[in-house]
């Protein structure tokens, strides 16, 4: 099982969610898959909300393409958005493309800007009694 980022390590500027929509039936929930988020002038980061190394998708979708692509997540998004950020030319551009133009089996939050503070938290720092 692949380590958990510790909440310290993830700082981000903007983000967005992608969740899987079930095709067998429309009104169920959708499935998070990660979090993807960038800080300006930073790589593209991503937090795994689900196995990314023995997710099933097949229970999701009868789809062969998403079969297959859902079979290695990592890799599959990996590939797309390093195209998506290629053509851009940008981080932020390749994140938006990506966002945009896979909408129909997944769906993605808009691009959100995290307001006045990356998100993220940090470790609280012990108060000593006085």
């Amino acid at each position: 099982m692949s380590k958990p980022i510790e909440p310290e390590h993830v700082l981000l500027e903007f983000y967005t969610i992608c969740s899987l929509y079930p095709d067998s039936e429309p009104a169920a929930q959708p499935i998070p898959l990660f979090v993807l988020g960038f800080r300006e002038g930073g790589e593209p980061v991503f937090v795994w909300l689900v196995d990314k190394n023995h997710f099933d998708g097949s229970a999701s979708t009868t789809d062969p393409y998403w079969q297959h692509a859902l079979s290695d997540l990592e890799g599959y998004f990996m590939k797309k958005l390093s195209k998506c950020v290629a053509e851009e030319g940008s981080v932020r551009g390749g994140i938006e493309l990506l966002v945009s133009t896979y909408q129909r089996q997944l769906r993605f939050q808009p691009l959100t800007p995290v307001a006045d503070h990356p998100f993220g938290l940090r470790k609280s720092k012990e108060l000593t009694p006085a």
